[in-house]
């Protein structure tokens, strides 16, 4: 999904880990050996994957505190370098990050320059008001649906309807822009929508708030995974971090983490490199 921006690349937050390396961990390049600290390129600003918290405006979120994890189970330190979304992947080509963890999605044409290790579902999803007339997405066909601007939303709610209600003959979808989450909500208390969609990431927060107000309708509309990048070339740190990932998801840090941020619904099986969704 699209995110937030700020100013490029300007503020740095520092992790010391403590565990020690396990014996059996994977080799690490020189350099990274050496300096014992990987540079990661975040844009603070996609809750509750990375922001900054309100009172000591230090780095919180999923990914801080998983990419925090890997890395000492490494034995590394980690330096988030807080910029724009859009210098993210030029921060990592020209080598001035080791890699980008900022619920980045793993998208075909972004593999022309980077390798990713995937580690959450992402995605669009949605959801409904619980006594509403909707059970499963095809529900929707003839309704309205309220989308944020400034995301992919739209295109992929757009493309969804045209599949599933204009190409089976059902009515059609109308859909309607909102300008954040909160004018979104208005529109499905008031009634002018009966649906809206959101990203997975989101979702489990917002269906919380709402104390059972809302429901999540079927499975996403469409799903991206959303991954760690690494400099294609970079492989040997790359497998370093691919194998550190299986063990947070193996002893149980990963689950912990998703429940830790409310996104037990974007959860992944297991870590995979490069893989598109079925």
């Amino acid at each position: 999904m699209k995110k937030y921006l700020v100013p490029v690349l300007l503020c740095a937050a520092f992790f010391h880990a403590s565990a020690a390396p396990a014996a059996e961990q994977p080799a690490m390049p020189d350099r990274i050996a050496t300096a014992k600290k990987v540079r990661i390129a975040v844009n603070a600003g996609f809750p509750p994957m990375e922001m900054r918290d309100p009172t000591s405006n230090e780095l919180i979120g999923f990914d801080i505190d998983f990419g925090n994890a890997i890395a000492a189970e490494l034995g590394l330190e980690t330096e988030w370098v807080d910029g724009a979304f859009e210098q993210m992947i030029p921060a990592l080509v020209s080598k001035r990050v080791n890699l980008v963890m900022s619920g980045i999605s793993d998208l075909p044409e972004r593999r022309a320059t980077a390798d990713f290790i995937d580690y959450l579902k992402s995605g669009t999803q949605i959801y409904a008001m619980t006594e509403g007339p909707l059970s499963v997405p095809s529900d929707l066909c003839g309704y309205t649906a309220t989308v944020s601007l400034g995301t992919s939303m739209p295109d992929d709610l757009k493309k969804w309807a045209q599949k599933t209600c204009d190409d089976n003959g059902r009515p059609p979808l109308k859909i309607i822009l909102d300008n954040n989450l909160g004018q979104q909500i208005i529109n499905l208390k008031q009634g002018r929508a009966q649906a809206a969609v959101q990203s997975l990431e989101g979702i489990d927060l917002i269906i919380e708030q709402e104390k059972g107000a809302m429901k999540l309708v079927g499975e996403p509309v469409h799903v991206t995974f959303q991954g760690i990048a690494f400099r294609k070339e970079d492989t040997v740190l790359r497998d370093a971090f691919f194998w550190a990932a299986k063990r947070k998801f193996e002893d149980g840090t990963y689950a912990n983490l998703l429940e830790k941020w409310k996104l037990t619904t974007a959860a992944y099986p297991t870590p995979t490199i490069n893989k598109d969704p079925e």
